[in-house]
């Protein structure tokens, strides 16, 4: 009989089959010490660490005042409702916006009524954008733009100071990079879904001067009210096709006079220095591309469009991934139904059907054998067909009605105009079995300087919806550090060289596998993992690196709490009587939030008859990350939720 593994026993509240090793070689990485999670006999104290650890623990994480991971209802000064991006169902953790769907429930038709379609095209950035980015710049030309770049006042700072001090992993060199970046003048393009509220906090924390560019009605001008942010620049969407241009001529503009006078020279006037901006950067999975080429073009730090949009592009990341020598799940195109066949024989049962890029999760079904793979690609082409760009974002289209055989009836095949804005190109993929994780990545200079394992409990399939996650990992040791080579390399060939990034892995009964790598920061309890666990701020990490400071984070030896977080799906399909059901346990000592992700009435879903909705969130934390599943999973077994 099969072993258990340490995470599945956990989960099952079972006693593991095997402690797991401790392996002697921590390595393969830059600095072992970057990865804590490996170095199970805190081998690495020695150096400073344990006073690091000390500091951290001093600090209380657990009393501070925890971000949530879903948007939230922002009214505007005139009281009409803001712009604001939904949370992808199917990528939670991922933390990837969406643009909000009209059929998706009462409070979207509200916000499309209020707003309207003409200014829906305009509030948000999304697949047609993305499709109209220009290619990314040669190696000749963007060496030049850099050869001709001044350094920004950032830079100018930091080239007068000690490199070994500026870069050490310590408390004090942490100050002196935070002296650094005080005062940095950072535009940010996009600001994402309302639940990141807590960057730019953080962002002003730091000292840092921020500018938002985003749709003109977007949640996030209120920023600047709130004295977030230095400058809200609104920009309209709706014509893709020269939204690039547009945003560039808007960094441009940006004149560091305006922001210490505001008042004294007209913004609209003012032509700016490009060596008095420090960065360009950006927390929203839409905008990554766009920014990879405004810094591209502006001379300043940041990871090459080639690199996101490989990331970005599944086949792409496979192909790369193979052309490097790394490990990579058995996949092909699909680009006409006579290649079916061939991609079946190639990749095997079970296997998984996906477009390639840009599709927002549509079509992504499982498949166990050709019948099921025959009518898996029928199904999705279709839907791919009929899909349309509505506000700038891929919308599936109407439901068709189908024969005996599964196919669509003439009298309900619809056409959508998706395919001219992205590529519809589906691939076969090999179905990967065991226990994900997620990884947390900072690069810095070309080189991990610190990664994080979280283990995630297994998705509600057939949809592959997340539920619940504990940090820090308990897989053996050896497979942790395995998974996290996987990551450092994945990120490695594709070409990055600095930043934050959300690698997800299986360990697969073939070893570590990637899933896909997010070249920015994961969403939902991911910053707050990160920071709880190990008392590293990404967003702080993501800041230093987008002005070209690099980063060193301080990490604790151990781990500062031992935390689960659940994110539990309706059981029944119905509507949601009240959201008093979370009371008893939003006060209790071991249970860091219990918040609510739906309201009074909202109509809910479970798997049964569709995508199942999320109802709530908990996270808590315990001596042991074993007690801490334990404790999460009995709060679950003992709500009530009220779904009638």
């Amino acid at each position: 009989m099969k072993k258990a593994s340490a995470l599945t026993a956990a989960l099952s509240g079972k006693q593991s089959d095997s402690v797991p090793p401790v392996s002697e070689d921590t390595a393969k990485h830059s600095e072992s010490f970057s990865f804590p999670c490996l170095d199970r006999n805190n081998k690495h104290t020695a150096n400073g660490l344990d006073d690091i650890t000390q500091e951290l623990s001093r600090a209380s994480l657990k009393s501070q005042s925890i971000a949530g991971s879903a948007p939230t209802a922002v009214v505007l000064p005139n009281g009409s409702i803001a712009a604001d991006y939904e949370l992808n169902p199917y990528r939670r953790r991922g933390g990837e916006e969406r643009v909000p769907a009209p059929q998706a429930s009462e409070e979207d038709r509200l916000r499309w009524t209020s707003l309207g379609s003409a200014s829906l095209q305009s509030n948000f950035m999304a697949d047609a954008v993305i499709g109209s980015l220009p290619r990314g710049l040669s190696l000749n030309e963007r060496d030049k733009i850099f050869a001709s770049t001044p350094l920004s006042p950032t830079l100018s700072m930091l080239s007068s100071m000690p490199s070994d001090k500026v870069g050490s992993r310590t408390l004090e060199g942490r100050r002196l990079r935070r002296h650094v970046l005080k005062g940095a003048v950072i535009v940010f393009i996009t600001a994402g879904y309302s639940g990141k509220k807590f960057i730019f906090e953080k962002a002003k924390e730091l000292g840092v001067r921020t500018v938002i560019i985003d749709g003109p009605d977007s949640w996030c001008q209120t920023l600047q009210d709130e004295k977030l942010a230095e400058k809200f620049v609104g920009i309209d969407f709706s014509d893709a096709e020269t939204v690039f241009d547009r945003c560039l001529a808007a960094v441009k503009k940006i004149k560091k006079a305006d922001l210490h006078n505001p008042g004294s020279v007209l913004w609209e006037e003012s032509v700016r220095d490009l060596g008095e901006l420090d960065g360009v950067c950006t927390f929203c999975e839409m905008a990554v591309p766009l920014v990879s080429r405004i810094a591209e073009a502006l001379g300043l730090p940041g990871n090459a469009p080639d690199a996101v949009d490989a990331a970005r592009d599944k086949h792409s990341t496979r192909a790369k991934m193979a052309a490097a020598g790394l490990p990579t799940p058995r996949n092909m195109l699909i680009q006409q139904p006579s290649d079916i066949s061939a991609a079946a024989d190639k990749v095997k049962f079970p296997a998984v059907i996906k477009p390639i890029y840009g599709a927002a999760s549509i079509g992504v079904v499982r498949v166990n054998d050709m019948q099921q793979l025959e009518a898996a690609y029928k199904r999705v082409t279709r839907e791919l067909a009929r899909a349309h760009i509505v506000a700038g974002a891929l919308e599936q289209g109407a439901e068709d009605e189908e024969d005996a055989a599964g196919n669509a009836t003439e009298t309900t095949t619809a056409h959508g105009n998706a395919e001219g804005w992205i590529k519809l190109t589906l691939m076969l993929e090999e179905y990967l079995d065991g226990p994900e994780v997620d990884v947390d990545l900072v690069l810095s200079e070309g080189q991990a300087v610190y990664g994080a394992i979280t283990d995630n409990w297994p998705t509600v399939e057939p949809y592959f919806n997340e539920t619940g996650s504990n940090c820090p990992s308990i897989l053996p040791t050896k497979q942790q550090q395995e998974l996290m080579q996987m990551a450092v390399q994945s990120t490695n060939c594709l070409g990055f060289k600095q930043g934050v990034f959300h690698v997800e892995l299986k360990y697969t009964s073939r070893g570590p596998r990637l899933i896909e790598v997010n070249c920015r920061m994961g969403g939902g309890p991911v910053h707050n993992t990160n920071l709880l666990v190990w008392g590293v701020d990404l967003v702080e990490e993501h800041l230093m690196t987008c002005a070209g400071i690099p980063s060193r984070p301080p990490v604790a030896a151990r781990p500062l709490m031992y935390i689960a977080e659940y994110s539990i799906n309706a059981q029944k399909s119905g509507k949601v009587q009240h959201i008093d059901f979370l009371k008893e346990w939003q006060n209790h000592p071991d249970v860091l939030y219990a918040r609510a992700l739906v309201k009074k009435g909202q109509k809910v879903t479970s798997v049964t008859d569709g995508m199942p909705t999320w109802v709530c969130e908990l996270m808590v934390v315990k001596p042991t990350v074993e007690e801490a599943i334990t404790f999460v999973k009995a709060i679950d077994a003992a709500l009530d939720i009220p779904i009638v």
